[in-house]
């Protein structure tokens, strides 16, 4: 792994709304201010934003201009393809071709946005694609909408990188990106070599999924674009702090990514509803620097003696020691 060091989404710091307090539990700042907490952070260098907002063709010099003089950089341009209304049934699948249309220039633009910043990867996380009932929709037609969509986005700007984020559900009861396997898929199919997949660690979780065989999958295909770190319950995406549930796991998981080829930002997707975002991102950072400590002290060779012979136990006792 040559990382490019720690991003933070620009939601972070924003008011935190669920669909309890849709107005947020905090105050609503201004791009500058939320900018200034995120160059405040130390090791903070990178920003996640959106396409159209708050970046956009009106916007994008300023938020530059806002960006350099901080020091700080896009990660990633996120298309944002779940907060309008307009793509409540479906935007990349919506068989109604306005829409998709729609859909499919909106995440063209940010392709081309991502390359005015500087940013390698585009994020697309089309959430509004799925369905909530049986029956709702044509399986077999939606798949052959979602593989167009992709390689006309993917082709028209070769040199930004389209990374696909999956998801369970929600706000669909059932993602059509659902999981790693149908990313990998996805990105295979559409056989171009700006395709990709982003893992997000709490969605991994709520795939049952282990995230460093994620990892070492993706890896081995070239795959892995994008990470969006955060932690859950497994059962919901809490965008909790990184580290604070699953030691463990998350310790393999960055053991994965140490040895893997991976060159991306390591990005935090988290959302403090009620907790301070700077030290939410603290804490994060903190986690994963110290599991970074510890991946770097085992040994390969004694932990793959261990796994030769699946005895787990064997393998625990060897990672417990190196606490």
């Amino acid at each position: 792994m040559k990382s490019k060091g720690f991003a933070t989404g620009i939601w972070v710091f924003g008011a935190c709304p669920d669909r309890f307090c849709p107005r947020g539990y905090k105050e609503d700042v201004p791009l500058e201010k939320a900018l200034d907490a995120i160059a405040s952070v130390p090791d903070l260098k990178g920003v996640m934003m959106h396409y159209p907002g708050p970046i956009n063709e009106d916007t994008a010099e300023k938020v530059k201009r806002e960006l350099d003089a901080r020091g700080l950089a896009l990660a990633s341009c996120d298309v944002d393809l779940f907060g309008d209304p307009v793509f409540a049934l479906g935007s990349l699948m919506s068989e109604r071709e306005g829409v998709r249309r729609r859909a499919i220039e909106l995440a063209k633009r940010a392709m081309d946005m991502a390359e005015y910043f500087g940013a390698e990867v585009m994020n697309l996380w089309p959430g509004q694609d799925g369905f909530d009932y049986p029956f709702q929709i044509d399986y077999r037609a939606q798949w052959d909408l979602l593989i167009e969509a992709l390689r006309e986005i993917a082709s028209h700007n070769p040199r930004v990188k389209l990374s696909l984020e999956y998801k369970l559900r929600e706000p669909r009861t059932h993602s059509t990106i659902s999981n790693a396997g149908v990313a990998l898929f996805l990105a295979r199919e559409v056989n171009l070599p700006n395709v990709g997949v982003t893992i997000d660690l709490g969605h991994s979780y709520n795939c049952k999924e282990s995230p460093g065989n994620v990892v070492a999958l993706l890896d081995r295909f070239g795959k892995l674009f994008a990470l969006h770190l955060n932690d859950n319950f497994r059962d919901w995406d809490d965008d909790l702090a990184v580290g604070t549930v699953h030691f463990f796991e998350n310790l393999e998981f960055l053991y994965y990514l140490y040895h893997s080829n991976y060159e991306g930002w390591l990005g935090l997707d988290i959302f403090p509803y009620r907790e301070d975002g700077k030290v939410a991102c603290q804490v994060s950072i903190e986690n994963i620097t110290m599991m970074l400590s510890m991946v770097e002290k085992i040994d390969v060779a004694t932990l793959r003696a261990y796994q030769k012979e699946a005895d787990a136990l064997g393998a625990f006792r060897y990672i417990r020691s190196l606490l």
